[in-house]
């Protein structure tokens, strides 16, 4: 190891966004996920969409980095796993979706530590051929737009990465979502469940050094030691 703090890419968003005099299309991410990044020792870099990408420029970027967080954000475009979307679907940005599933796929292949919160989690196991839920029940997303009353059990399995990069084996997590995965993609094992009904709660890759789906929020829950060793696990290949 050495002294530099590792380089944490985020995915960000691209949407319509207001401040001071400004009402235009933005590059962004909540502050949060930034927050919960520097706070673990790591430095926060923000990677929007990029159509490169999905034409073999992940690889290269990704080498500049040392490990690759992917945020929450839309449903994921039902055609990449595919479906037709559903009455519920609320809307994808189907060039973002390309773009990190190229990131996601090129991460994978030279094993750089990957966490996927959320829309992640889902976009993950989407990469890997898996597909999703497009409507859960809404106890899965009891307060839209905020964690407040969020808070479930998520069991999760022994000797599983889940469960070291939380120290628990039922975990009182955040929800915010009205997808799930459905289907598992290859390589992918599920290790965590809602004790509430069973819906997958993560998902992860037993032959890669970290490669980590969660549907919770880690972000949200200042508590949380989710994120924080993931950039632990990003400083340890420095």
């Amino acid at each position: 190891m050495t002294d530099r703090r590792p380089l944490i890419a985020i995915s960000a968003y691209v949407e319509q966004a207001r401040w001071s005099l400004w009402d235009i299309e933005a590059a962004l991410v909540p502050q949060l996920f930034v927050d919960a990044v520097q706070k673990a020792g790591g430095i926060a870099v923000l990677l929007p969409p990029d159509e490169s990408f999905a034409c073999g420029a992940a690889a290269d970027i990704l080498a500049a980095v040392d490990g690759l967080l992917l945020t929450g954000g839309p449903d994921v475009d039902a055609s990449l796993y595919g479906e037709e979307a559903a009455p519920e679907h609320e809307g994808s940005r189907i060039e973002r979706d390309r773009s990190e599933i190229a990131l996601i796929n090129a991460a994978i292949e030279i094993d750089l530590p990957l966490l996927a919160i959320c829309r992640g989690m889902q976009l993950l196991n989407v990469a890997r051929g898996g597909t999703l839920i497009q409507d859960l029940p809404q106890y899965h997303r009891p307060n839209p737009g905020s964690f407040e009353g969020s808070e479930h059990d998520v069991r999760l399995a022994d000797g599983s990465l889940a469960a070291a990069v939380t120290g628990e084996l039922v975990h009182s997590a955040m929800q915010h979502h009205h997808q799930g995965v459905g289907r598992i993609g290859d390589g992918l094992t599920v290790t965590a469940w809602s004790v509430t009904d069973d819906l997958p709660e993560a998902i992860e890759m037993n032959d890669r050094r970290f490669v980590l789906g969660v549907q919770w929020h880690p972000e949200g829950d200042a508590a949380s030691p989710v994120i924080g060793s993931f950039v632990r696990a990003c400083a340890d290949g420095l």
